[in-house]
């Protein structure tokens, strides 16, 4: 067991004016492992809200965010995750076309107007999800992929599944409401995450504030999009069920943080909620990248090699977003059993680390050997054992 003690001096914090969000005192709280700030936030009417750290998945803000509530066309965040895999996957190209139905033109709500009996492409039925909202393009979405929209309901809700998303369950594709269609804002904002995250070659589309198709136009509701915080995602929601929901995100200073609102009452409130949100993340936080991937962070001892001490490392950064009260208090500790017999591969993994502040715990990051180390031979290991009870273990610490 080998414990690191890291302390990470402060970094400038971002210089942000927001008159709506008034200075007070945050409690830490520790729930299922998650950060939470608890502080005065302008959310006027949200209902349900939440903020999380896009590289960690850490929630900053909280506010009902394991709440059911009816996710309006914020769902279609996973319709859209499908198609992208579908792409990714080699099923159907940007380029194919699918065919409009009967079904499809004749839905409610917000539509791009698709006309039954005509093809269309997909990248323009993915602008017409993100930008129009399009009920009647999802519709052809789930036709196109899954032959019907309750199969590609059962696809969405295993993929949920697969996402670990225990209190969501979709019934369509667009979002309407159905007293079986329901998630939460933390829910969706792992949906959001993921969809960043897996698909970064289409994230360009959701910063799209226009789009044109069959000669109607029609603007996107997300009136954030390239605001002050320079917001580029995601999707917009309302139903009578839901409210007005908005899921956010926006990156600054190499940080993207992430921003769900549901249950608010006018477009105005949830943009205003979203923005201060936002605002209170890169406010109240500072961002620290604390360990590099492949860049060694500790050493390791070695028994019965031929080498007596490796580095160990990181297969990922670890980008920390802390709280100004703690900045002084950050600690990393890594854990590894010690000594470690050889051989070790190259690559192997040798312990976990993880960083606190306060009564936060963050979760665990694997340690993976930097050097690969071979079994000494027999005449290496009675040296080397000779060598350790004549003179200590201090007198093989070779590399």
């Amino acid at each position: 067991m080998k414990k690191v003690l890291v302390i990470l001096s402060a970094f400038a914090l971002f210089n942000v004016d927001c008159k709506d969000i008034q200075r007070k005192s945050y409690q830490n709280k520790i729930q299922k492992k998650r950060r939470v700030v608890h502080r005065q936030v302008g959310l006027p009417d949200a209902k349900q809200a939440v903020l999380i750290d896009f590289d960690t998945g850490e929630i900053l803000y909280e506010k009902n965010s394991e709440e059911r509530c009816a996710p309006s066309s914020m769902t279609k965040l996973m319709t859209l995750y499908l198609l992208f895999s579908s792409i990714r996957d080699g099923f159907v190209k940007k380029d194919d076309e699918f065919f409009v139905s009967n079904a499809a033109q004749k839905m409610e709500g917000s539509r791009s107007f698709l006309k039954a009996g005509t093809r269309v492409k997909i990248e323009d039925l993915i602008r017409s999800i993100i930008v129009h909202s399009g009920n009647d393009a999802c519709i052809v979405v789930a036709e196109g992929l899954s032959g019907d929209t309750n199969v590609f309901a059962e696809e969405m809700n295993r993929k949920a599944a697969e996402f670990k998303l225990n209190n969501t369950h979709f019934t369509n594709p667009t979002g309407l409401s159905n007293k079986d269609h329901y998630s939460t804002v933390h829910d969706l904002a792992v949906i959001a995450k993921r969809l960043i995250k897996d698909f970064p070659e289409y994230y360009h589309y959701f910063s799209e504030k226009v789009f044109t198709i069959s000669g109607i136009t029609q603007r996107n509701r997300n009136t954030l999009l390239g605001n002050s915080l320079n917001v580029d995602g995601l999707k917009t929601g309302h139903t009578d069920a839901g409210g007005f929901g908005l899921v956010a995100s926006t990156t600054r200073n190499g940080k993207r943080l992430i921003s769900v609102v549901n249950g608010c009452s006018s477009e105005k409130s949830r943009c205003v909620a979203s923005n201060n949100l936002l605002i209170l993340g890169y406010r109240e936080f500072s961002n620290l990248r604390a360990i590099q991937a492949g860049v060694p962070v500790e050493k390791l001892k070695i028994w019965l090699g031929n080498r007596r001490e490796i580095d160990v490392c990181t297969h990922e950064d670890v980008n920390i977003m802390v709280p100004r009260k703690f900045i002084n208090e950050l600690k990393i500790d890594a854990k590894m059993k010690e000594p470690l017999e050889a051989p070790v591969s190259l690559g192997m993994k040798v312990g976990e680390l993880s960083y606190h502040y306060g009564n936060f715990v963050s979760k665990k990051y694997d340690l993976f050997a930097c050097q690969e180390v071979k079994k000494e031979n027999f005449f290496g290991i009675f040296k080397f054992l000779i060598s350790h009870f004549l003179f200590g273990a201090s007198q093989n610490n070779q590399t």
